[in-house]
């Protein structure tokens, strides 16, 4: 960036920031630059604060390429989020050792792995948490090795279940996660390995859990495994007060009705896809929502966890209206992740169903 040095010092916090490595040919001229300004004493690496890894070009020198990217972790001292998204033809299954031994960051919270391809071996990924305690966010689909002594008290959301490898079923003791509160579980991903994922050793300590079923398919003939999940978490999660279903589409939510803990109160509902049909939304009300209240009389709130879920609803306004009737008569309420209902249902008990329009949603 041609600028004189003063515009030089503006750009820089923005320009930096957020980095996103889309294409292997910009991985040597960003190390080149980076290491430029460091030798001429000006703070370019020093700003950044994330690292995207998306390489989604095919290579025929994958070494070169990640020794280019070594680099660039060399000179970003303040990083925060590294995340690795490879895509390209012509990587390797393991990254490189040296890679993430580059890192100098003492900030590091977050190490995220997008895909299944390009991943530490289980005896280097425990040998980075090692030197990495000050981590806030761990991704537990990633395996370490058995017995590892891992301790990282900043960790407060677990996605998954530290895999630990050599053993199916493998001693809590060895993952030391004190202040885990939240927890990601994908229920498709954890039911093939449900002995790798036991809520024994942090039950008493979640209070948060999203469990996902994103593929209806998968769960066909599942039931067991579900039940047994599920039974492990009423007997052990005893502090749990929020739990979210994930699913896909709208079309898979009510594949399977969970009996949670009486200690729940709020049942999170999140739909990736955001479309909704007016079908979509009469069965919710008047067949998932009374299944729901039924199996779990001490949950008086439903939340929908994102804004497209709120607005798929809204796009049904008499669907809507006649559910949210459904809603109070079981006696549970409909809000957002904010905690606002979703309508004022005191204004609508004067509105004649053949008269509700979409601008009467507020």
């Amino acid at each position: 960036m041609r600028v004189c040095k003063a515009w030089y010092a503006l750009a820089c916090p923005f320009l930096y920031e957020h980095i996103i490595l889309g294409r292997n040919r910009v991985l040597a001229p960003l190390r080149d630059g980076l290491s430029r300004a460091v030798q001429e004493k000006r703070q370019a690496g020093w700003w950044t604060e994330r690292l995207d890894v998306q390489m989604r070009d095919a290579t025929t020198t994958p070494k070169a390429v990640f020794a280019s990217l070594a680099g660039i972790l060399r000179y970003l001292p303040n990083l925060c989020i590294l995340a690795f998204s490879i895509t390209g033809h012509g990587f390797p299954s393991l990254l490189p050792k040296f890679v993430l031994n580059s890192v100098t960051s003492s900030s590091l919270k977050c190490v995220q792995w997008c895909n299944v391809v390009v991943k530490p071996s289980h005896q280097h990924w425990s040998a980075f948490l090692r030197k990495h305690p000050e981590m806030e966010y761990l991704d537990g689909e990633q395996a370490t090795t058995l017995n590892a002594p891992v301790k990282l008290d900043a960790v407060k959301i677990l996605y998954g279940y530290p895999i630990c490898t050599g053993r199916r079923s493998a001693p809590r003791s060895t993952f030391d996660l004190p202040a885990v509160r939240s927890m990601f579980y994908d229920m498709t991903w954890g039911m093939g390995n449900d002995d790798f994922i036991t809520f024994g050793g942090l039950g008493q300590q979640i209070t948060e859990i999203q469990l996902s079923f994103l593929d209806k398919d998968e769960l066909d003939g599942q039931g067991p495994h579900i039940d047994l999940t599920f039974a492990r978490i009423r007997a052990e999660c005893t502090r749990l007060t929020l739990v979210i279903l994930a699913v896909h589409w709208w079309t898979i939510l009510g594949s399977y009705i969970p009996t949670l803990p009486s200690t729940v109160h709020t049942l999170g509902i999140r739909i990736i896809s955001g479309q909704a049909s007016a079908a979509n939304v009469k069965r919710f009300f008047n067949t998932l929502l009374p299944s729901y209240a039924a199996c779990n009389p001490a949950v008086k709130t439903i939340k929908f966890m994102d804004a497209k879920n709120i607005r798929a609803l809204r796009s049904h306004p008499i669907a809507l209206w006649h559910g949210l009737h459904v809603a109070e008569e079981l006696g549970v309420a409909i809000k957002d992740s904010e905690d606002r209902k979703v309508v004022d249902l005191g204004k609508w008990w004067r509105v004649a169903p053949g008269q509700c329009k979409r601008g009467h949603l507020t």
